[in-house]
């Protein structure tokens, strides 16, 4: 029960659902429909009125709006008439009008596509649109152009047709022709009216006279007006087209002549007038050999041709019209004739080639050369021996020259005869050629070849020879003679984008010269193919790219070099170029294990093209390679090493100062032990002597002081090292002589301490010395050194630390035993450095 509830609560609300929806819609349309019926209530009481809805082109339109005295709008209201023309108001400068409630407007003119003219009802700035009306602008039609008419001989019906100019599509023009007979000055009574939309008309063969001269026009009408053509005047007769004639018989019974006999076409063999006769003559190889325009008075009368080559094959045709001003009918079929043969007359041009008496014979017809005839056989010939070389139809010859030979002979015949003979010389090869050339393409089928005279006397002309180098088999060869006057000829006749070899030899009075020949093309373009790339050699830093030759019938010309693009994923470009005969291009400086893209580009001078793209990736470094680059560096790193070893054998001491140097240790120094052996012993040498410098680490220096000087260790500071120490008395020249040092390397010796005394060493009375601490920063060897004691502290009397930092003097109540005993104690290790007189001596 309770889900039955549900879902009847569920139907109920959409049920209400649909009732709101359907509520809201009726009374949507029932407010466009109360809208709709105030407007036409609204308009109902407001008519306007135009006199033509269609207008001419710039004339003036004048619109009225009426409004009724009951009108909803407009009752007990104040209220003014405005105008819009196509949704704007219009402007106040026009001709505005009122009487009885009647509002009008005058607008001078209208665009060329019409307007929508509105009146609306102003109360205050409210103005509302209450009625409306669309007028059309119209233009009068177009003056009928290229009238012209010709007479149909088949059905005698003069057909005319027109040009009619821009029409309007909203409302046609009809048209209307009339015809007029000059002699009688008359109209014909019933013009022909032709249907809209049709510019043409056949005015029928009881209108006119065929022989009589007539005048026609055509007049074009609609709502705005009409325009009329030109007068065309002419005879019928003379505008007739006439069916193409026919060739009945053709005979050849005079060398060189022809005889047609023709006929009109049935449907107007009725015809007995004079007509005019054109024929058109071709040999059968498609050269026009003769036009003639014949006048006769007889259709069945023949036609003699004459003038024409013998034996040829000829194919004719034929036209007629009747008069010459007139129009011609067409062309007839075709109709082939041979002319009557004799022997050949005139003289061949020949190019004569020799290698190891095989000779070559090229000829071709001269200017004066006619074949008279059909299938000529040409007869290569010599009279000492008596014996034919070589027959054949074609224009070469190819035979075995004897040795005594030098003069051979040619001869074309034909069935009705031979023709004289034309004598060919044999000329030996010689010397001299043509040093400079240059081709000019005139056109895609002909070239302009120019060369530079030769000045020798000898040259009596010049031999220029061409073949085809793409077609397969070989084309036969083809050359022109030029006099010696000559350095340049036009060769016609050539194929576009195909490759023709030249040779240019020169003519002397007894031999041909040497040839110089090139390739040339009388146009060019891009080649059709480009050469596929190939790796034919990778490593990790190059690649040898090759490619083979594009084949010569598709270069489409001169090949001018090729460009190899490279570039990595980073888009890092290697551009190389070749020239045209290279083949093969290495690539260096790559990436090792990096993939690369190359593409070839060729180029012509017409243009160039690009191949297809080929990827390819270098290697890891090889062990080889790794080899190859490792044993050179350890044999340069073991020279190396051997050039120092032996510098460090060679200069044994040198090394030994600069890495293990001398450090003083006092505790082996004693100023009692004199030694006379060489003091300098261990110190590395110098080059240069330097002043005297206190270098002796291992003993002291002795500094006397003078009376007059007092103590002060700054005194002992700035002065322990700067005086010379031979400036001392000569009592003291033996212990001079012990620490006294000339030689170089004493400057990089550092005294480790300075004694100074007041007085004389031996002189012990004269006061007590003072002990001042060596400035020295060289450091006192280390407890690694077992030759050196245990390091000592300085010790006062009772036990304790002494933390005096330096030497001091004792006071003056002290003996001198008391004092030395004391001194001594307080530096146990000085002790050793005591000195004594027995030690002096």
């Amino acid at each position: 029960m309770l889900g039955g509830s549900r879902t009847e609560v569920k139907a109920f609300i959409a049920l209400q659902i649909v009732i709101t929806m359907a509520s809201v819609w009726l009374v949507f349309v029932l407010w466009i429909y109360i809208s709709a019926m105030i407007k036409v209530i609204q308009a109902s009481c407001v008519k306007i009125h135009t006199p033509a809805p269609l207008v001419l082109a710039g004339s003036p339109v004048s619109v009225s709006c009426s409004i009724e005295d009951d009108c909803s709008l407009t009752k007990g209201k104040d209220f003014r008439v405005a105008w819009k023309i196509d949704n704007d108001f219009a402007p106040s400068n026009l001709s505005y009008q009122k009487s009885n409630r009647t509002y009008s407007v005058i607008i001078p003119s209208l665009p060329d596509a019409g307007a929508t003219i509105a009146c609306a009802v102003c109360v205050k700035e409210n103005c509302q649109i209450v009625n409306g009306v669309t007028v059309k602008v119209g233009y009068p039609p177009s003056v009928p152009k290229n009238l012209g008419c010709y007479l149909n001989l088949t059905s005698l019906q003069l057909l005319c047709q027109w040009d009619p100019g821009q029409e309007m599509a909203s409302h046609p023009t009809n048209f209307t022709l009339r015809i007029f007979r000059t002699e009688s000055n008359r109209v014909i009574p019933d013009p022909y009216v032709i249907p809209p939309r049709a510019h043409s008309c056949s005015i029928q063969r009881e209108s006119y006279h065929l022989f009589s001269e007539v005048e026609i026009n055509v007049t074009a009408v609609n709502v705005f007006g009409n325009a009329t053509s030109e007068t065309l005047k002419l005879i019928p007769m003379e505008t007739a087209i006439f069916d193409p004639p026919k060739i009945k018989r053709v005979e050849a019974d005079v060398l060189g002549c022809l005889n047609y006999t023709w006929s009109l076409a049935k449907s107007q063999d009725w015809l007995k007038m004079s007509l005019s006769v054109e024929l058109r003559l071709k040999t059968v190889n498609n050269t026009l050999d003769k036009k003639l325009v014949l006048a006769t008075r007889k259709q069945k009368s023949k036609i003699n041709v004459c003038g024409l080559l013998h034996g040829t094959d000829y194919s004719t045709i034929m036209r007629v019209k009747y008069s010459p001003l007139r129009n011609w009918s067409e062309w007839s079929d075709p109709e082939i004739a041979t002319t009557l043969m004799k022997a050949p007359t005139g003289s061949l041009e020949t190019w004569l080639k020799v290698n190891d008496q095989n000779a070559e014979l090229y000829w071709k017809p001269s200017e004066n050369f006619s074949a008279n005839g059909r299938n000529l056989l040409y007869t290569v010939e010599s009279r000492e021996p008596k014996k034919a070389l070589c027959f054949t139809q074609e224009n070469h010859c190819i035979f075995n020259l004897p040795k005594k030979v030098k003069t051979v002979y040619l001869i074309a015949a034909n069935a009705a005869g031979r023709s004289d003979h034309t004598v060919v010389v044999y000329r030996i090869k010689g010397q001299g050629s043509v040093s400079k050339f240059s081709v000019h393409p005139q056109s895609e089928t002909s070239l302009l070849i120019e060369w530079e005279r030769l000045k020798s006397p000898h040259v009596t002309g010049y031999v220029l020879e061409w073949r085809s180098l793409s077609e397969t088999p070989a084309a036969p060869l083809s050359f022109t003679l030029m006099d010696k006057t000559n350095n340049s000829t036009i060769v016609t006749g050539l194929t576009p984008y195909m490759p023709y070899n030249m040779s240019i030899y020169p003519k002397y009075d007894d031999w041909i010269g040497r040839p110089l020949t090139f390739t040339a093309y009388s146009s060019e373009k891009a080649p059709s193919v480009a050469p596929m790339l190939n790796v034919t050699k990778i490593s990790h830093s190059y690649v040898k790219l090759k490619w083979n030759e594009i084949p010569l019938g598709q270069r489409n010309g001169i090949i001018q070099g090729y460009t190899v693009f490279v570039w990595d994923e980073r888009n890092d470009i290697k551009v190389l170029m070749t020239s045209a005969n290279e083949t093969s291009v290495v690539v260096r400086d790559l990436q090792p294990f990096t993939t690369y893209n190359a593409l070839m580009t060729v180029h012509t001078m017409g243009g160039s093209l690009n191949g297809s793209l080929r990827s390819f990736t270098t290697g890891n470094i090889e062990g080889i390679d790794m080899v190859l680059f490792v044993i050179p560096a350890c044999i340069g790193s073991s020279l190396l090493l051997i050039i120092v070893v032996f510098a460090c054998f060679g200069k044994n001491e040198r090394v030994k100062m600069c890495l293990w140097p001398i450090i003083p240790d006092p505790a082996n120094s004693s100023i009692k032990r004199w030694t006379n052996t060489d003091p300098l012993q261990g110190m590395p040498p110098f080059k240069e002597d330097k002043d005297t410098v206190l270098v002796y680490l291992s003993h002291f220096s002795l500094l006397d002081l003078s009376e007059n000087e007092p103590f002060k260790s700054d005194y002992v500071k700035e002065n322990q090292w700067s005086h010379d120490i031979d400036s001392h008395d000569e009592s003291h020249s033996s212990f001079q002589t012990g620490v006294r040092y000339d030689s170089e390397h004493d400057r990089d010796s550092v005294p480790y301490a300075t004694v100074v005394f007041g007085g004389p060493y031996q002189n012990h009375s004269s006061g007590l010395p003072a002990y001042v601490r060596s400035e020295s920063t060289q450091p006192l060897l280390g407890a690694e050194d077992p030759g050196s004691p245990p390091p000592y502290e300085n010790v006062s009397p009772s036990g304790s630390v002494s933390k005096v930092q330096r030497f001091t003097t004792y006071p003056q109540n002290s003996t001198e035993s008391e004092e030395n005993e004391e001194l001594w104690e307080e530096f146990p290790m000085l002790k050793s450095l005591e000195i004594r007189d027995t030690d002096h001596m």
